[in-house]
């Protein structure tokens, strides 16, 4: 489960918004730390097999590579 506080964080990310972090949660994401050197097509893929959803749109990888470049800044990962 998120934690309210690393929800807030992963909602700083742009185009990030309570639908991506419910997906994220049922993907088993649960912090902004476990995204660090992630590759989007790899959440996704995460997020379509835990939430039975079609494939995610060319936002939603957008919005997924932008929470990723937040915790590669955030939690000292690499960009």
């Amino acid at each position: 489960m998120i934690e309210p506080h690393e929800r807030q964080r992963m909602l700083r990310a742009y185009s990030i918004g309570p639908t991506m972090i419910a997906y994220l949660d049922e993907a088993g994401i649960a912090r902004l730390d476990d995204l660090v050197g992630a590759d989007a097509r790899e959440i996704a893929m995460r997020i379509e097999i835990a939430t039975g959803h079609k494939r995610l749109n060319k936002s939603g990888l957008a919005a997924l590579r932008n929470l990723i470049e937040l915790a590669n800044k955030e939690c000292g990962g690499k960009d």
